[in-house]
């Protein structure tokens, strides 16, 4: 069984097969390595001080060293303890797993076993090592080359003190296996009948709090979310307030409901015959996977039909199982109507799509609750049932008391789902403010003050201020977009737009062409106050800024003509910006630029596309008054942020904002699509060559920095050549551009050529702000700059914005995007006057 053909859900299943083999072996024994924690709660538990006792961090002197990672595969069947962080290893890492053992030649045709586990942990950088090496009597380790391996990279450590404070034991994974620069540390829960031996006279009521309940259960506890509903709907006022509708907007958002108790679709426009008044009515909304799978779907010719009472119940309509699922959890939780897109949205209408997909965010944020199926890879998987194999109730004894594996934090759960991958649910998260989430091993209650679960459920005697300062749950609202809390307007709608073109760019459409309408509603709601308006997805008071995206990864073109190269929709794959913010840069642009859209006539003439020039300025289909400010906005300001604003006077904080029906232009005017963007700007040639990427802490390999040279000569003499500046560059998109110089099978590095760079911009890196970026670069995983780069930034921080150019073939003016970079201004004007740099206009398609 290969990861390559099964769904992530599904791994995580094969290991809960896994896992149970594991426990099914497990002996009341402990290795020698595993006995001093055996000795250790001993003497906590015979203890009458408990205050004697701390929790510690990694390689505090209390720590109790245990073997490698290695040691704990060749013992877990003699070892209680051994076998415990065995299955704490295939849960903790089971995200990484999931795509290192799809890309092992070795597991293509293989079934996934114990030994092919081990394979992939190697090549995630989870350091083993021979059976021979020592480990906790170990100064150094010596192999076959002489290398020294410091040992405390390689071993594991447990604070055993921590059962006085957590009720549990703290564990941390050897360094070079740890997940970032944070150094998570995991947890091994006492049950809760022992912890309440071990701390008879002074327990901690925290620890209660955090301890999961020994649940072993093979359906879902649905009272208890009947419960916190209907808990959070009576004492959350701040959930109460979000959830009010917006009267204007509700005329049109959403068109249609399924009415659960009739089984049938009702029409909401207000009024009579059958029509339901939003206004009056509350509603759920399914968020799911589609699948690939085609299902029965509204379309017109079925309209009328399914308006008919009971045509729900028609045995030959067949529904997947999913939507069954959820129309039946509307029924328990005591609603009346539910809204899935499949079922309340005219699939073969062109118009009823545009209108309620350009409405989505306004249909989830005014649901009274967001049912989540987070079950699958497809919509024929059932909500209701439940894995007990994926449970944490299997205890294992260690000396005389009982451990168990942590339950998994709730972001975490839902992140290793395949409905965390795809690109609508990003919105459908963003824009929902309480949830019902349904996993494979629990079901979640979730909302703006708190989140329950099985192991961890609704006690209304235990005040909602405890719960939100104790509880261990990393709620995955955190998956949404980063709303950047605490900061000015147009700071934090700069964060949230770059939180969402970082998340965005790595989710996956069944049709590319959506992405940009998957960003329209999180846009118009959370960003344009901040931003203003934007086209193909950049906006327009920082249009250089926006520019400046630059690869994380490997990327790869979308499939969706018409959206431009320079925008960042067009790609797939990891995407960031540099300098982590759009405001507060005070870039001075260098360039004119206008918009330019593909547009065709039909009736009665001959189709043509509009004609760039500097002497038009085209503007997009939009009323008059939108054209007017088009005509405007399009100029690009000398100086960033060159604001432009319509209408009401702009708010001096963000505010959520509900798009009503007489701004739908500007909505349109966000997507764009099929533009072309035509530059006015002075081009220059430059040698570059690519090296690899040397910074410390990066783990990418398929992204490159670029140096740039003052000559030719420089570039073939790399080592002893001045850098006058760099882009970073991702193998996909060179391949994309230049299949022949830079193909899969041929290295990048050392190979020298001469580009076409695009002045856009000047920038100051002494800024503060960019300072502040440039400190983290050096002490941190970011490596968006490479060492010879800040060295060059150190001695003169007055940079050029460039733009790598590809013309196409046969169209001198036609023009695509690259890569960014930055290159010495005065280098820069010194090239432009030695080597005649021309001043022109391209089409930036």
């Amino acid at each position: 069984m290969s990861t390559s053909q099964i769904s992530i859900e599904d791994f995580k299943r094969t290991l809960a097969v896994l896992d149970s083999q594991i426990f099914a072996s497990v002996r009341n024994t402990l290795c020698h390595v595993c006995h001093p924690i055996s000795l250790h709660l001993d003497e906590i538990l015979s203890s009458t001080d408990k205050s004697d006792f701390h929790p510690g961090t990694r390689d505090s002197t209390d720590n109790i060293k245990l073997a490698t990672i290695d040691h704990v595969f060749s013992t877990y069947q003699e070892c209680g303890f051994c076998s415990l962080i065995l299955r704490l290893i295939l849960r903790a890492k089971q995200r990484h797993l999931y795509p290192a053992m799809g890309s092992m030649p070795s597991v293509e045709e293989a079934p996934i076993s114990l030994d092919t586990i081990r394979e992939a942990l190697k090549s995630l950088g989870s350091t083993t090592v021979s059976e021979t090496t020592s480990t906790t009597n170990s100064i150094s380790s010596v192999s076959g080359d002489f290398d020294i391996l410091d040992p405390e990279e390689l071993i594991l450590q447990v604070s055993v003190d921590a059962i006085c404070d957590y009720g549990a034991l703290s564990l941390w994974l050897p360094l070079r296996a740890s997940e970032d620069v944070d150094d998570n540390e995991f947890q091994l829960f006492l049950h809760p009948d022992d912890y309440r031996i071990v701390m008879l006279n002074t327990p901690n009521p925290e620890a209660t709090l955090m301890i999961p309940k020994p649940l072993s259960r093979k359906k879902r506890d649905m009272d208890l979310m009947k419960r916190c509903l209907e808990y959070c709907r009576k004492h959350h006022d701040k959930c109460k307030h979000q959830q009010a509708p917006n009267s204007e907007t509700l005329q049109t958002a959403p068109s249609r409901l399924i009415d659960v108790v009739d089984m049938k679709l009702v029409p909401t426009n207000p009024g009579t015959n059958g029509h339901v008044d939003l206004r009056q009515v509350e509603y759920v909304a399914l968020s799911y996977v589609w699948g690939r799978d085609p299902f029965f779907t509204l379309q017109s010719p079925n309209l009328s039909t399914l308006c008919e009472k009971d045509a729900f119940r028609d045995p030959a309509i067949k529904l997947p199982q999913t939507i069954l699922d959820a129309i039946e959890v509307t029924k328990f939780l005591g609603y009346r109507y539910i809204w899935i897109d499949s079922l309340c949205i005219e699939q073969d209408s062109t118009e009823d799509t545009i209108t309620q997909i350009g409405l989505m965010h306004v249909i989830y944020a005014q649901a009274s609750l967001t049912i989540v199926a987070a079950v699958g890879d497809s919509a024929q998987h059932s909500i209701l049932h439940i894995d007990p194999n994926q449970l944490s109730s299997k205890y294992h004894t260690v000396g005389s008391l009982r451990f168990c594996l942590d339950r998994p934090e709730f972001k975490e759960v839902v992140e290793s789902s395949t409905w965390a991958t795809r690109g609508w649910t990003l919105q459908e998260l963003t824009c929902s403010d309480r949830f019902l989430f349904f996993t494979p091993e629990r079901t979640y209650f979730s909302c703006a003050l708190g989140n329950w679960n099985e192991d961890l459920p609704l006690d209304e005697s235990i005040p909602t201020a405890q719960y939100q300062r104790y509880l261990r749950d990393e709620d995955p609202k955190g998956l949404g977009l980063e709303m950047g809390v605490g900061l000015g307007r147009d700071a934090q709608a700069s964060a949230i737009y770059i939180s969402m073109v970082e998340k965005l760019s790595t989710r996956r459409f069944t049709h590319d062409k959506d992405i940009l309408k998957a960003s329209l509603g999180m846009y118009t709601m959370y960003m344009v106050d901040g931003l203003g308006m934007a086209v193909a997805g950049l906006p327009l008071y920082f249009f250089g800024a926006a520019l400046m995206w630059q690869p994380n990864g490997r990327l790869s073109r979308r499939l969706c003509e018409g959206v431009p190269s320079w925008s960042w929709a067009s790609w797939t794959g990891p995407i960031s910006y540099p300098l982590g913010r759009l405001d507060g840069l005070d870039i001075q642009l260098t360039l004119d630029w206008f918009i330019d859209e593909f547009k065709s006539i039909r009736r009665g003439y001959a189709d043509h596309l509009v004609r760039t020039s500097p002497g038009y300025i085209p503007y997009l289909q939009v009323d008059g008054r939108m054209a007017g400010a088009a005509q405007l906005a399009f100029r690009a300001p000398a100086k960033e942020p060159g604001h432009h604003y319509f209408g009401d006077a702009r708010t001096s904080v963000l505010r959520r904002r509900i798009v009503n029906p007489g701004d739908r232009s500007m909505m349109n005017l966000s997507l764009a699509e099929k533009t072309v963007l035509a530059f006015g700007g002075t081009i220059c040639t430059f040698p570059v060559r690519f090296r690899e990427y040397e910074h410390a802490m990066q783990t990418s390999s398929h992204v490159h920095f670029c140096s740039i040279f003052s000559s030719p000569q420089a570039a073939d003499n790399m080592d002893n050549a001045e850098l006058i500046g760099e882009m970073r560059v991702d193998s996909g998109t060179l391949e994309s551009f230049f299949p022949e110089e830079f193909s899969t099978s041929a290295s990048n590095m050392g190979i020298a050529t001469s580009v076409e760079l695009l002045s856009f911009g000047h920038l100051d890196f002494s800024l503060e702000n960019v300072q502040n970026v440039l400190y983290l670069n050096r002490y941190s995983r970011r490596g968006n700059f490479s060492p010879e780069f800040l060295a060059l930034v150190n001695a003169n921080p007055d940079m050029v914005l460039v733009m790598w150019l590809f013309r196409h073939p046969g169209y001198r003016h036609l023009t695509s995007r690259v890569a960014v970079g930055y290159v010495l201004r005065s280098r820069w004007d010194e090239a432009v006057q030695q080597r005649g740099g021309t001043r022109e206009w391209v089409r930036l398609n």
